[in-house]
């Protein structure tokens, strides 16, 4: 799993990229999903997969939420 394999820098639109399909798969990231990407000092990457939160489907419960934030945001 952890095999170094080297990528080239290429430009994908007016940005720069690198293709680690393989290494997100190895990690479960899909597409659409949310990664977290950090430069350390050492200027290494680090990219970690953001698990999902999935959100109730209660009409009640929702409206509750939306009602305790409107509250806290008229304070």
């Amino acid at each position: 799993m952890n095999e170094l394999q080297e990528r080239k820098v290429i430009k994908i639109g007016t940005s720069l990229g690198v293709s680690i399909t393989e290494q997100l798969k190895l990690i479960g990231a899909e597409y659409g999903d949310m990664l977290s990407v950090e430069v350390t000092e050492n200027k290494e990457i680090v990219i970690k997969k953001q698990n999902k939160i999935e959100l109730p489907d209660d009409p009640k419960l929702l409206a509750e939420i939306q009602k305790m934030i409107e509250q806290h945001n008229n304070k």
